[in-house]
């Protein structure tokens, strides 16, 4: 190959390094890219993208390489690994802090705690960032401030033409009105600067366990408190079925719980009061709730999704639990013949409904709930296993909000896109046919430029 980086490496097919670097969180994903560019500079991500555009080869971008769907690594395209670009520096006088493009939320919380600062980001530290701000990004601050989109100040980014460009609210508005939930349609993000809040060091983590013959109940108490639920607030459920591991007393092995996990955001000996309804949904199996360290709860959830497990997925948005969705969940989950399943609602509320649907490009912000359902998919399994995802998805869709998903947590497809980004999706189309008109940037949840299949056909 003739194409050097400056200070990155190219590994092709035949390197020593290739069949590690190609692979990604998923154990279920196995693709082979022609060329996998590890950059370490943004003069390297533009020496990638222009060798893609020379070859006449699509694109697809690592950050941290934890999409269920595997979107960071293509087939006989270009491979863009940012991992090596995970620099991140905090400017605590005006309450901003810059990353770069393969950093996870480990890496950022690390260097803003030392301030007692945070911005909004997800809930297991091995995400990388720049996935989870360009689809939406719901954390346990998300009731208090946002979304992980919504605290984006401005980007740098290399477009599909290989310019540098930089994007916030006066220099081209109109592309960073896309990156906040656009995902990685419009280019490779290098960099980031978010805004940073007051958060710890020390915070409240809600921690309950319930026996899941409780399910309903619990589910029916927390509605009524979300109802008035502080923005200070943010939980989540699961379902799961927890392994036989010594840390848990034997009674507990093998059994299928309903977890409450989550934070009070504010002062904790206040947030005590304020969260003990949570405590008591129903009558607790095990009540860890308790203060920790913020890096610490951001991390307590890694074991749940360890490096090469098999895993599919799903996501809806939904306005109302009626007793039809749950009887579906409940019965799914029965049924399941699946090795693993966590099925997750996470309440939504405050700072993250208040944003206009239209005022960035992520558009679900009247919903009440995200379902989340992830399996582990045995790769011998047999169809009607391996169906178990797609089947939960075709039988909840009629109860969803506006029919619209996550995507940062479910597979790509072109009706799922479309739905979910509603009347905004037009808007985008325009946008990716002025920065990425031959849709280089397409393993992700795309959106084709406005003239794409018309200069096709």
């Amino acid at each position: 190959m003739e194409e050097k980086l400056q200070t990155g490496h190219i590994i092709l097919p035949d390197h020593e390094l290739y069949e590690e670097k190609r692979k990604v969180w998923n154990g279920l994903i196995n693709r082979y890219p022609a060329a996998i560019f590890e950059c370490k500079s943004e003069e390297d991500v533009v020496s990638a993208v222009i060798y893609a555009q020379k070859k006449n080869l699509e694109i697809s971008v690592r950050g941290g390489g934890h999409h269920l769907a595997g979107t960071a690594v293509c087939d006989d395209g270009v491979m863009i690994d940012l991992s090596s670009m995970n620099a991140v520096a905090v400017d605590a006088k005006r309450g901003f802090v810059e990353v770069e493009g393969g950093a996870t939320l480990a890496d950022v919380d690390a260097e803003t705690q030392h301030y007692g600062l945070a911005t909004p980001t997800g809930t297991v530290s091995k995400t990388g960032i720049a996935g989870l701000a360009l689809g939406g990004g719901f954390g346990y601050l998300r009731g208090k401030y946002g979304l992980t989109s919504d605290n984006i100040i401005s980007v740098r980014m290399v477009t599909a033409a290989g310019d540098v460009i930089y994007a916030d609210k006066d220099e081209h508005p109109e592309l960073f009105w896309a990156v906040r939930g656009g995902g990685g349609n419009f280019g490779v993000v290098t960099s980031f600067i978010f805004q940073l809040h007051a958060v710890g060091p020390e915070v409240l983590a809600i921690d309950v366990m319930y026996d899941y013959k409780d399910t309903k109940q619990i589910i029916r108490n927390l509605e009524e408190y979300m109802e008035d639920a502080p923005d200070e607030v943010s939980v989540n459920l699961a379902i799961i079925q927890l392994p036989p591991a010594p840390i848990l007393p034997e009674h507990l092995h093998n059994k299928r719980v309903v977890t409450i996990s989550g934070m009070y955001s504010g002062n904790p000996e206040k947030g005590e009061e304020v969260v003990k309804p949570l405590r008591n949904l129903a009558e607790p199996l095990i009540d860890s709730t308790g203060v920790m360290p913020y890096t610490a709860l951001q991390k307590k959830l890694d074991p749940m999704v360890p490096t090469g497990l098999p895993v599919d997925g799903t996501s809806l948005f939904f306005k109302e639990l009626d007793d039809q969705v749950l009887n579906i969940l409940i019965k799914g989950i029965d049924d399941s013949k699946l090795p693993m399943v966590m099925v997750q609602l996470w309440a939504l509320h405050g700072e993250a409904n208040r944003v206009s649907s239209h005022h960035t490009a992520f558009a679900v912000r009247d919903a009440r709930f995200l379902l989340i359902i992830d399996g582990e998919v045995p790769k011998d399994g047999s169809s009607e296993d391996l169906g178990w995802i797609d089947a939960m998805y075709e039988k909840l869709l009629p109860y969803s909000y506006v029919k619209s998903s996550y995507l940062n947590g479910v597979k790509p497809e072109e009706q799922i896109t479309k739905n979910t980004y509603a009347e905004n999706y037009k808007k985008l189309s325009e946008i990716k046919e002025r920065y990425d008109p031959d849709n280089l940037f397409c393993h992700n949840h795309n959106i084709e430029p406005s003239n794409f299949k018309k200069a096709n056909n």
